[in-house]
């Protein structure tokens, strides 16, 4: 459904509605050039286009006089604002939404009190939750080891956890913090990144918090010769590396994508599938079957995906920011692996388990 349309500079704009998909398309000329996940009544779009360079839309609609109100800017002309009136079947919506927005005030208005206090006591029942999943984890993992590998566990999961949620702080991100989840790990929950990088830094945070108890856990194995330090290192080094697989929706999913979707053209998916070439190839050499299995599912996600819309609204990443990143994540991995040929090498009971994991 069309939402409103526009002319400047020569060119027919046009907001398009598509609510089964629930996206929002940016259409100029005929030619799509903005997707974003269907929002409010104000919206931003961000294009590039050969006649205005990379240029931003945005707009807000009026419900009272039923139009929508534009400023469209240009990186090469000055700001183009106007008032366009909306569609007729975008005028009937607004409509209707209007009236239901109206009585759902009201009704607000009259049980506020009731609201509060259901709000207040279902905030205290996240945090009961919370607790309750740490425990029931500590319990699954009790029973399937012993209660001191389970708190260890415990305690990498949280660690990792919260490295997302520090990170999603620090970008300014709301966060609900994060759920442990038995058999599954967990899960850091926060709003949606703005920019890429943003998406990128907070996937990565979690493994290098992991990389950073890892390290703990093995130089107290240094030091003390404690076989079950070392098998927590261990554990804990797989535990990452997984996270780290380029497949999604891991956080190693989430870091390649950012990479690779910031310059979605044919040289980097080239620059791609020549980096997943030479890990594929380094894998197999070290007789990581296990690896190799994932990085071939990495590049079959990424090529299946290569084509979708992407919200236009998250800020790709720069080229210096791209390579920076994908050192890191590099770096990263292979810290992890060589965490594990280590102790493997050390001959820690029950190290092992991760290198026929990773040759499996």
């Amino acid at each position: 459904m069309e939402l409103f349309s526009f002319d400047a500079q020569g060119r027919h704009f046009a907001v398009v509605l598509d609510f089964e998909l629930r996206l929002e398309r940016l259409i100029i000329d005929q030619t799509l050039m903005s997707v974003k996940p269907l929002g409010d009544a104000n919206s931003v779009h961000v294009f590039e286009d050969a006649r205005f360079g990379r240029s931003q839309l945005s707009f807000s609609i009026n419900p009272q006089s039923q139009s929508a109100h534009y400023q469209l800017q240009p990186s090469n002309s000055e700001l183009i604002a106007g008032e366009a009136e909306l569609s007729e079947p975008a005028k009937l919506m607004v409509a209707s939404a209007g009236d239901g927005k109206a009585s759902l005030e009201k009704g607000r208005q009259t049980n506020w009190i009731v609201l509060g206090g259901i709000a207040f006591k279902l905030f205290k029942t996240v945090k009961v939750v919370k607790v309750a999943l740490v425990a029931a984890s500590v319990a699954v993992y009790s029973v399937m080891f012993t209660v001191e590998f389970a708190l260890a566990l415990v305690a990498v999961l949280i660690f990792h956890e919260y490295g997302h949620v520090r990170a999603m702080k620090k970008c300014g991100i709301p966060t609900k913090g994060f759920y442990l989840i038995p058999f599954l790990g967990g899960i850091a929950v926060g709003d949606k990144a703005k920019t890429q990088w943003e998406s990128l830094y907070i996937s990565m945070m979690g493994p290098v918090y992991g990389l950073i108890m890892t390290a703990i856990f093995y130089v107290i194995f240094l030091i003390t010769g404690s076989h079950f330090c070392g098998l927590v290192a261990a554990t804990s080094a797989l535990l990452n590396l997984f996270n780290l697989l380029p497949i999604h929706p891991l956080d190693g999913g989430q870091v390649v994508k950012a990479l690779v979707f910031s310059r979605r053209n044919q040289m980097a998916l080239f620059l791609f599938l020549a980096v997943s070439a030479v890990c594929l190839y380094a894998a197999w050499a070290f007789g990581f079957y296990f690896l190799c299995f994932f990085i071939v599912i990495g590049v079959v996600d990424i090529i299946t995906n290569w084509s979708m819309p992407i919200s236009a609204d998250m800020t790709p990443l720069k080229t210096y920011g791209i390579w920076f990143s994908l050192v890191w994540y590099l770096a990263v991995t292979l810290a992890f692996i060589a965490m594990i040929v280590l102790l493997v090498m050390a001959q820690v009971p029950g190290a092992e388990i991760a290198t026929k994991i990773l040759s499996s």
